[in-house]
């Protein structure tokens, strides 16, 4: 293999990394409801789907950068040994690793966030041109979340709403945005299903939140976790955070707004209950009694001494998988019968 190519392959990774790919899946999940309610209603336009897909991705890296940036300007390169020297788990909060190694530059990381936005801001050029103005509306609403999550001077994360404003825009946000700009017609029906797909999303930032609760105090990060003042409270928060998510879903049905077959998300509930119980484990310091077991979900490697951590983290994660899952299964029954 020549040299030059082994060396491009290792940058692109390192840009791959960087911008959290891994997390790429919160926002795909109600891109694709999106684009399935369109299906089921006999809508669908997989060229539109497409390049609103690929729009919202790049705009996902692009916000993964940005957040990294903004941490970094503000905190400076000393952000990691506060973080590191408050942190139950200093290996997870280690931020930007590639720029705090010299391998990306601080000017760099903004550029190519710049150039991600860029991207989706044509993405959506089009799809208003094709589709109407609410496609541009939606899709400032959340480009505003995206760029202003660590950014000043509105610096959602900062102030207590990094949670909320993720929990709107990766949930109803993007699956109507989704939705219009594939059929070019509102519905109330991409809006209340996706809601509760986005309470998980915003529940996996509100776990990391909980972890990183003394670090962030010590960076005067204020998330919603530092807002409620304890991790105590905020695992106590959970079950009312989890059973808003489950209502929703019944409400939908109720209104019928939702098919009945949406009522199949129950079947996650054992998930969630487990979940539950892992965190109050962590909340009572009993460590050592976090197991991964099969009901759990897939978990991959783990790192010896911060298994606890891992398995929460991946529990909030598969049930946001799990959930959406079978929402897909839902309505691919409504589709074929």
């Amino acid at each position: 293999m020549p040299q030059h190519y082994q060396l491009s392959t290792n940058k692109l990774k390192i840009w791959w990394d960087s911008a959290r790919w891994v997390a790429l899946p919160n926002s795909a999940m109600a891109c694709l409801l999106g684009g399935l309610l369109a299906y089921a209603h006999n809508e669908f336009s997989l060229l539109y789907f497409s390049i609103a897909f690929l729009g919202i991705m790049v705009v996902h890296l692009g916000a993964n950068l940005l957040d990294d940036y903004a941490d970094l300007k503000a905190g400076g390169t000393g952000l990691r040994d506060t973080v590191q020297s408050e942190s139950a788990d200093p290996i997870r909060t280690i931020k930007a690793p590639y720029v705090l190694s010299g391998d990306i530059k601080m000017n760099q990381l903004l550029a190519a966030s710049l150039i991600l936005f860029a991207l989706g801001i044509a993405a959506c050029i089009f799809l208003t041109i094709e589709s109407g103005w609410p496609v541009a509306a939606i899709a400032a609403g959340g480009a505003v979340i995206s760029f202003f999550y660590s950014m000043p001077p509105l610096k959602f994360s900062y102030r207590g709403l990094g949670e909320l404003v993720v929990s709107a825009s990766m949930g109803p946000g993007i699956c109507l945005g989704t939705y219009y700009a594939v059929t070019g017609s509102f519905s109330w029906e991409p809006i209340l299903v996706a809601m509760p797909v986005g309470i998980l999303v915003g529940l996996i930032l509100f776990i990391h939140s909980v972890m990183d609760y003394r670090p962030d105090i010590a960076v005067k990060k204020r998330t919603l976790v530092a807002v409620v003042g304890s991790q105590a409270r905020a695992i106590a928060m959970l079950p009312f955070i989890l059973a808003t998510a489950y209502s929703i879903i019944i409400i939908g049905t109720i209104m019928g707004v939702l098919p009945l077959t949406t009522l199949l998300v129950f079947l996650s509930l054992p998930m969630a209950v487990s979940f539950i119980q892992t965190t109050r484990k962590i909340r009572d310091g009993q460590y050592e009694k976090i197991r991964a077991r099969w009901w759990m979900g897939p978990m991959e490697q783990m790192l010896e001494g911060h298994e606890w951590f891992l398995i929460a983290w991946r529990q909030a994660r598969n049930l946001l998988v799990f959930f959406t899952l079978l929402i897909f299964i839902a309505y691919a029954i409504v589709i074929i019968y």
